[in-house]
């Protein structure tokens, strides 16, 4: 039993020492709390023990808890008196304006002085849209709370009115039809309720914040802030109105106000009554999935924007909505698909369409099987934008696809003609027709590998050292060495053709140093003059698989070939690989 009252109070140390570490209470207290818990502790180990024990140890929890969090308050106030130094020193950083703020708001549950903080901040950062967004909350957010707090307010009062009214009092309700408007005096808390529901003071901070920065998007940031609150239906609308009158012309304004249409708040002149504005939250908060209706509405703004604003930018937002809604397929899939096939052929009849879109639509048009529909588009991308080597690609897969290996020749020598003028774009195309042909027939890709050998730098340097890895696999080893022997002395010389044929030799079951030796050789001899890596692989091979006793000659060799201001440079390495290796054997 002693055993465990010792084991239960060793599982109290760890939360009593951290008591004590913050402060909550002194050693002297913590000693007491711990006395008094053995007391209690032991009680409930006895056979005898009461209800009244439990009692009285939850009782005792309760109220060192209840003082644990009453010092815990202090720590609030203490913070709260460091705001103003910590601003003081860092006037410059807007974060901590709204740090202060948010502390004395949330915390200290001071809305003055968060207030203060915030317009001091924006005193010294007058352009800063941090600031004026948190001002801009905090505002709508208060007044939340005045408003919950008025309407609990105003149900107690109606309870109370029930229950004590008089008959004369119920009968003059159920004419006016209106509880609360006889509860309350007439004219009553009009102006509280003006000035709260409708968020007059966020009003004025957003009308500060708009005359001193111009943009839309910080326009939209403040409707955005909106919408988490069921109270700012006016505020809302002004700010639509603002982005209407003001950005008529800008593509995000067309595109919040699709958005807006999807998300049930159609935009109308006349201002709504409050019966309507609750009715539409009620709607709000039933619907969970999208209407018809509201798609059909979101669609019809963003093809009206694209008529008045026909940018690349307004047909991709207008593309990223559309696509978005496709996602979800549990309701209106025919109906989505139908508008996303719309807007992608009005996106590329009018010429505005992204690269990127085009490998959506293409994979929409293969699994919906029309093949004539998916070539017209491609052929007619590839000569609207005949030095994209993207769309080359697309166009060349398409074919591959159906196994048309004409049209993949075809395609592929337009394609090499269009680009003639950035050779090293090409390199992926050279490198997709070999693919198709490794898995089609072997016979043909080496046709193509020797084709491509023949280009430009950019294209058949790389190719060199592709070709010889895949004669190695296709062909073995002695053919690979007489491929190299036929491409290492071509021009341009390629670094990577000796480094991939040292490698491919090292891994034969046995090594031939000779033919290693060879390829690091003839490494040397055509980079050794400004290259100071081949002569540290050169350096690394010959210490761990080939003979340490040729590593002071290399050395030497190395010292003599390189360039004055390269030599350094391999001395320094050279003495860190030798003290690395030192290292490991000892």
């Amino acid at each position: 039993m002693s055993e465990l009252l010792e084991i239960r109070l060793e599982e109290m140390l760890p939360e009593l020492e951290q008591m004590e570490s913050l402060q909550l209470f002194d050693k002297t207290e913590i000693r007491s709390i711990l006395k008094r818990r053995r007391e209690y502790e032991t009680k409930l180990q006895r056979q005898n023990k009461t209800k009244d024990d439990f009692l009285l140890y939850i009782h005792y929890e309760i109220e060192v808890l209840k003082l644990a969090r009453s010092r815990q308050s202090h720590f609030y106030t203490y913070i709260s008196s460091m705001l103003g130094p910590m601003l003081q020193a860092h006037s410059d950083k807007p974060f901590l304006w709204k740090f202060a703020a948010q502390l004395e708001f949330e915390d200290m549950h001071s809305v003055e002085n968060a207030r203060q903080y915030l317009l001091r901040g924006l005193r010294f950062h007058p352009e800063c849209r941090l600031l004026y967004l948190e001002a801009f909350k905090l505002e709508l957010v208060y007044a939340q709370m005045k408003c919950k707090e008025r309407l609990e307010k105003k149900e107690k009062l109606a309870v109370g009115a029930k229950e004590h009214e008089q008959p004369k009092c119920d009968q003059a309700m159920e004419v006016s039809g209106s509880s609360s408007q006889a509860v309350l005096p007439d004219g009553a808390g009009h102006e509280f309720m003006d000035q709260v529901l409708e968020g007059k003071h966020a009003e004025v901070i957003y009308e500060a914040a708009v005359k001193r920065i111009h943009d839309v998007s910080f326009v939209i940031s403040f409707l955005n802030t909106c919408k988490e609150f069921d109270f700012t239906e006016n505020l809302q609308r002004k700010i639509v109105n603002d982005l209407l009158s003001t950005y008529p012309t800008d593509e995000l304004t067309w595109d919040i106000m699709a958005r807006r249409e999807l998300e049930g708040l159609s935009y109308s002149d006349s201002a709504p009554t409050s019966a309507t504005v609750h009715n539409k939250k009620q709607d709000r908060k039933k619907k969970k999935k999208i209407s018809r209706e509201q798609i059909r509405l979101c669609t019809a703004v963003y093809q009206a924007g694209v008529k008045q604003i026909n940018t690349e930018k307004m047909w991709s937002l207008y593309l990223d909505q559309v696509i978005d809604l496709n996602h979800d397929t549990s309701s209106l899939p025919v109906f989505k698909k139908k508008l996303l096939r719309e807007a992608f052929q009005g996106a590329h009849s009018a010429g505005k369409m992204q690269e990127k879109y085009y490998r959506t639509w293409m994979e929409i048009l293969y699994n919906a099987g029309k093949r004539k529909k998916l070539d017209a588009v491609l052929r007619s991308v590839t000569e609207r934008l005949p030095k994209s080597v993207d769309m080359w690609q697309l166009r060349m897969k398409f074919h591959q696809q159906y196994d048309d290996e004409a049209a993949v020749i075809r395609v592929f020598h337009d394609a090499i003609m269009s680009l003639s003028s950035e050779e090293s774009s090409t390199l992926v195309l050279w490198k997709k027709l070999i693919l198709y042909y490794q898995t089609k027939e072997n016979a043909k890709v080496e046709s193509v590998f020797k084709e491509g050998m023949l280009q430009g730098p950019a294209v058949s340097l790389p190719l060199k050292i592709r070709y010889l890895e895949w004669v190695m696999l296709a062909k073995g080893i002695t053919a690979a060495r007489t491929v190299y022997e036929s491409l290492c002395f071509q021009s341009p010389f390629c670094l990577g053709l000796h480094t991939k044929m040292a490698s491919l030799e090292c891994t034969q079951p046995e090594i031939k140093m000779n033919y290693v030796r060879k390829c690091y050789d003839l490494a040397c001899e055509q980079f050794g003059k400004t290259n100071t890596d081949i002569w540290m692989e050169y350096v690394k091979f010959e210490h761990i698989r080939g003979d340490a006793k040729n590593v002071s000659n290399l050395y030497l060799r190395a010292i003599k070939t390189l360039e004055p201001m390269q030599t350094d440079s391999f001395i320094s390495e050279f003495n860190l690989l030798k003290t690395g290796l030192a290292s490991v054997k000892s």
